[in-house]
Order: C-alpha cells, then structure tokens, then sequence
C-alpha cells in the first residue's frame, strides 16, 4: 500500500498539453526544452499529494528573501532536465532565462548558499520513490489496467565524483580442517551437521523470497563505490559510482527501479525489482541478460506463476546453450530497457554526478522519475494519436 493518496489519471493530463496554449505567458517565443520542463514541473506538482504541497509552500524563513521549497524542488528538477552538473552553474543558467524563471514563479534567483541548503530540505518532504510508485498508478489506469507482457530489467553504471566506499580488510580467520570428500556416513554428526545447514539455508532462501522487497534491498550497499565492467574489448574498465537498476515495460516505462552502489551485483536486485513490478502492474515474462543467472530468479518466477528468459553464457570453454527459438524471439523486446537506461543517462544525467551519498542518489531517483515521465507521455500521445486517427 502507498504511504500517501494516490492521484487519479488526470495526474499525467499536463504531458499531453498544447504548446500554442503557452506561447503568449513568455517573454519571448519558449524553446523546445523550455515548454518539455513546464511540461514536467507541471506533472510533478500535480503528482504531490496535498499535505506535502503544504509544506513545501510554507517556504523558507531565514534570509532577506523568502523562497517557497516547491520553487526549490523546481530548480532540482531544472539541473537535471538541463543537465547542469552542479547548482552552481545551475543558477547562472536560471539567472540568464527570464522564461525559466517564470515557468519557476520567482523573480530573484537565490544564492548557491541558499538553494544547497533549501534543497535539504525538499529532501525531507518530497521521495521520488513515492512520487514514482504513483506515475506509475496513473500510467497502469490510463492503459486500461493492461498487464506488462515482457519485463525487461537491466542496470547501468552512474559515475561519481566521490571518493569509494572500500570495504575493510577482515582479520585472517582461522585454518579450517578439511572436509572429508564423499557422502557422509548415514548417522554421523557430519552428516546431521551437513543437514541443519541445507535445512537452514533453505529457510533463508524462502524467507527471502517471501519478504518485502524494500527489505531486501535495504541491505545491499547503497555507498558510492567501486565496480569492474568488460568493455566491448574485452578489456575491464574500472568506474566509481552508483548503480540504477530497472525493471522497464514493452515500452520502456520503468514501472520499478532501485539505486544502489555500484559494486552491487545485478542479479542481487533483481528478484525485488520483479516483486515490486508483480505488486504494481503484473507481468508475463522476465527479461534479463547473462548476469542475472542465479538460481532464485527462477524460483521466485515460478513462485508466481511467471517465466524468467536469462541468456545463458559459456562456461569453461563449454559454449552456451541455444535458446529456444519462441524464448530468443521474446527475448529481442529486452532493447526497450537499454533505451531507457541510455535516456536517462544522455538525457537527465550529467557525465559524472557532483553531489555526494544519499544527495548523490536522491538526484539519480529524480532524474529517473523525469524519465519515466517522459517515456509515459510518449506512450500516451501515441495511444492518443491512435484513438483519433491524427497526430496529437
């Protein structure tokens, strides 16, 4: 259940605005890029529920000019749809565009000081999580309830400007005897030590596939740190940074997603991300390349009554299995996750983020709703071209 009221599906009916409706609320003729921003900052305000539009009005107290924190969470949302890498140049951006500043409701640009500190605040109040989870209630009623038929789930490396979390060396343990090759003796206490623990490991496993996939992902490593990643080579490359996990439709609509640190391996994500997309829009199958080959991703799958398509990869100069022909075919929709992934990077995300730890993520979480809000609008202008007969 959602920790806030969920909007209804005229929440999304600003993506589908007229852009000649705009043109005389300008100084001058708005850009492309301007009237995409109104169009978001729109949806995002309509998207709040009314307690937090209360306070995010309440605005800022201290100093000589008072600023509203929804204005605030307006020039966040401004930083990355521009793809400012800092708020710094952020600012200078805004102080040289009268129309941004209108779309924004301000008529002084405040201090770097101030918009860094008012930015913690909105932090506070506003969770993209949250403000996502309800894009994507409004998406699933504008579609008509349809069930996602192929789940596509990928994830992509975010690079930082911060220094790595580099877990600490552990003291040697001590020298373990070796065990006895074979099967145990039928009695033994080797044989009942070895039972307690497939019995036990089997309860984690269960346990694991029936808790709250928040749980589950509250206790990967969400610090800035290190990851190795083969290029096209076959040469690793090393990168410092996050890690955005998705969980996309056929049409590349993330309706679930999860950011965590970068050394954080794909596969550890990916049984809650396909939880949070069953609980949220249900699904026919999942899709995922050859690092996502564990054992409870399948598990889980049939838990629910769903099937999970992984590439499959050579393994000691055993080339891989072919897929079967029905499987590769669906297995092509899985482009529609590496579209978005590229989106959301080319689009919302500078080249390296600035920002640090859960500011760091937070600004990732945002630029991941801005996709999402994109690529919901996109769908439903064609949907809405279709049920016409003419272009939106």
């Amino acid at each position: 259940s959602m920790a806030y009221s969920t909007p209804n599906t005229s929440s999304l009916q600003s993506l589908l605005f007229d852009t000649e409706d705009f043109g005389s609320c300008f100084f001058r003729e708005p850009s492309e890029r301007e009237l995409e921003f109104l169009s978001l900052y729109a949806t995002v305000q309509q998207l709040l529920s009314p307690g937090e539009l209360t306070r995010l009005r309440r605005g800022s107290i201290r100093g000589r000019v008072g600023y509203d924190l929804l204005s605030i969470l307006g020039i966040m949302l401004l930083k990355l749809h521009f793809r400012q890498p800092t708020m710094k140049e952020t600012l200078l951006l805004l102080q040289e565009n009268g129309n941004l500043k209108d779309i924004l409701g301000i008529s002084t640009v405040p201090s770097q000081a101030t918009a860094c500190r008012l930015s913690r605040a909105v932090e506070r109040v506003v969770d993209p999580a949250v403000i996502h989870e309800r894009v994507i209630q409004a998406y699933k009623e504008a579609m008509d309830n349809r069930m996602v038929g192929h789940l596509s789930i990928d994830s992509t490396i975010i690079e930082a400007r911060e220094k790595p979390f580099v877990k600490e060396k552990e003291a040697p343990a001590a020298p373990v005897p070796p065990k006895k090759k074979g099967r145990k003796k039928k009695g033994s206490p080797e044989e009942k030590a070895y039972l307690e623990q497939k019995a036990r490991a089997e309860r984690e496993r269960l346990d694991y596939l029936a808790e709250d996939p928040l749980q589950s992902i509250s206790r990967l490593e969400m610090r800035c740190s290190l990851t190795a990643k083969q290029n096209s080579k076959g040469k690793r490359q090393w990168f410092i940074g996050y890690k955005a996990h998705l969980a996309a439709d056929d049409f590349g609509v993330s309706v679930a997603y999860a950011v965590t640190g970068a050394c954080v391996h794909d596969c550890k994500v990916a049984v809650p991300l396909m939880k949070m997309a069953h609980q949220r829009t249900g699904f026919l199958y999942a899709l995922m390349d050859k690092g996502y080959l564990n054992p409870d991703i399948n598990a889980y799958a049939d838990m629910i009554g769903r099937k999970a398509i992984i590439d499959q990869r050579a393994r000691r100069g055993v080339s891989a299995p072919p897929m079967d022909k029905l499987e590769a075919a669906r297995y092509k929709a899985r482009t529609t996750v590496e579209r978005t992934n590229s989106e959301l990077k080319d689009g919302y995300l500078p080249d390296k983020i600035y920002r640090r730890g859960r500011h760091a993520r937070y600004d990732i979480e945002l630029a991941i709703l801005l996709t999402t809000l994109k690529k919901a609008r996109n769908v439903l202008l064609a949907r809405e071209e279709a049920r016409v007969g003419k272009p939106a």
